[in-house]
């Protein structure tokens, strides 16, 4: 029995190693880890262009022409997530280890991992498909979050849970979650945000601000 070139088979294992590939492309963009966000944006480019199944021939030249593209926008936010995610970490440790009644500490490290989450989340996907200022994408990020609420919490269960597989079962599988984790995550956040882009551009200007333009899918 021989396989077709287009099979279903043949696609999907060239589908797997992409990804692989992209996830190892990701961690070398990151490595200087102010350039995280870049790296991030970058694979979720190829991402969403494969889930709409129009990636290009290879990754690794995409990738780092969408790497240096997105190096204005990528660096400040990788800047801005570490220092909300410090913030949070010294609010969680001034709960933990001052003495007397310190819950307030408690209830602003959860009020600002939840202001980071709704900004952060679609930031990146949103960064990747359109053409905007950096403060207009983490807003359009908490509006998508807002508008799409319940589709929003089922895609973190979803990653919440890709998580605890691969760092609450075992070590083997920690390892194997190094290769392909991060780009895992990226692509199921790609899957579940291209429907919302699809909905959005076709729906024109929104009453929360959003808008697309459908010819050059540009937010205004």
């Amino acid at each position: 029995m021989s396989l077709k070139v287009d099979s279903p088979v043949i696609l999907a294992g060239i589908r797997i190693a992409d990804l692989l590939i992209l996830n190892l492309l990701w961690i070398v963009g990151c490595l200087p880890v102010v350039t995280a966000g870049a790296s991030t944006i970058a694979a979720f480019t190829l991402t969403l262009k494969m889930v709409e199944e129009r990636e290009q021939p290879a990754v690794f030249i995409p990738f780092w022409k969408a790497f240096a593209a997105n190096l204005k926008h990528g660096v400040p936010l990788t800047l801005i997530f570490l220092a909300a995610v410090y913030s949070i970490w010294l609010d969680a440790q001034l709960f933990a280890k001052l003495p007397g009644n310190t819950l307030i500490f408690l209830i602003v490290a959860f009020l600002a991992g939840f202001f980071l989450l709704i900004h952060f989340l679609y930031v990146c996907p949103l960064e990747a498909r359109y053409e905007n200022t950096m403060l207009g994408s983490l807003a359009n990020s908490r509006r998508i979050f807002m508008r799409f609420f319940v589709r929003t919490l089922g895609l973190m269960g979803i990653l919440v849970i890709q998580v605890m597989l691969f760092t609450q079962i075992s070590p083997l599988l920690l390892y194997v979650g190094f290769f392909c984790l991060p780009v895992l995550m990226i692509y199921t956040t790609s899957q579940v945000v291209m429907p919302i882009f699809r909905k959005i551009e076709g729906d024109g200007e929104a009453s929360d601000g959003f808008a697309i333009d459908r010819e050059g899918y540009t937010i205004h």
